[in-house]
């Protein structure tokens, strides 16, 4: 009897961890923006709820698995916040009337982005020692090598872009110089970099944790294919139309970018603890 309630707690854990992702999507594209007395209490009570979850399913004894998976999953405790503050204002003048929210959005996603990199330098000593090691080694070097990009890419959105907006929302505001536009060009660059990198690395580690049968074949494909197909639409031009602009856009949000990293230490999580308790 005690045995299948803990499994019933871990697979219900389980499935809220999955369902956060989705939850937190729908409510920052369909609902939107709400007011911070709102979504600050919601986001500290799924934060609680999520930690809750991740510890059920770990259970008592910590692993260096464990361990990784944790630093992997805390990116969407973090960023499960944008369900209530909604997706960047889409207009300059907007963003400025929102300028202290959207430091926060972008402080929140360079710690996000740090916690995720500890996570697969974590995982390349877990896998060391095993067939994956090669693998785990080039992803680890990707992430290291994205992660300056990544951060500096949130410093631009998240405190360089929130400067000019506010400068030159206001009445009267002076001519905005042409080398913000150049300076956005470079950054198109960087972001088209580090994206890939991400995706790579992710893509990379998938593949080390199956050689050391730590992955079952069908994610490890789930995941390589999700990585391949995001690389691809992160790096289309500005200018395709229809559903590839759409692709394009998801591709490049950054809480994307952080969903499969994030749905592999939930997987990994729950192989490891499933067959401790088994």
């Amino acid at each position: 009897m005690l045995y299948h309630d803990r499994l019933s707690y871990r697979k219900i854990s389980l499935l809220y961890l999955l369902l956060v992702p989705v939850i937190v999507t729908v409510l920052a594209f369909v609902i939107g923006h709400v007011s911070y007395k709102i979504y600050i209490p919601s986001w500290l009570i799924n934060a609680s709820i999520m930690i809750v979850a991740t510890q059920t399913i770990q259970g008592k004894l910590i692993t260096d698995n464990h361990r990784a998976t944790w630093f992997l999953i805390a990116p969407w405790a973090l960023v499960s916040i944008f369900g209530g503050m909604g997706p960047p204002p889409e207009t300059p003048a907007a963003w400025a009337a929102l300028a202290t929210e959207q430091v926060c959005r972008y402080s929140i996603l360079i710690l996000s982005g740090i916690s995720m990199a500890i996570g697969f330098i974590q995982l390349h000593k877990l896998l060391a020692q095993t067939r994956g090691k090669n693998y785990a080694s080039y992803g680890k070097t990707m992430i290291c090598i994205a992660l300056p990009l990544f951060v500096l890419n949130m410093a631009y959105w998240g405190f360089f872009l929130t400067h000019v907006f506010v400068k030159y929302s206001e009445p009267g505001h002076p001519v905005k110089p042409g080398w913000i536009r150049s300076v956005g060009d470079v950054f198109t660059v960087v972001r088209m970099t580090e994206v890939t990198l991400i995706y790579l690395a992710t893509a990379a580690m998938s593949f080390a944790l199956y050689l050391a049968k730590l992955l079952s074949k069908k994610s490890t494909v789930s995941y390589i294919t999700f990585a391949c197909l995001g690389t691809v639409f992160n790096l289309l031009p500005a200018s395709v139309g229809g559903p590839l602009a759409v692709a394009a856009y998801l591709s490049i949000i950054p809480a994307i970018t952080l969903l499969m990293p994030y749905l592999l230490g939930v997987n990994l999580l729950y192989r490891q603890s499933f067959k401790k308790l088994g």
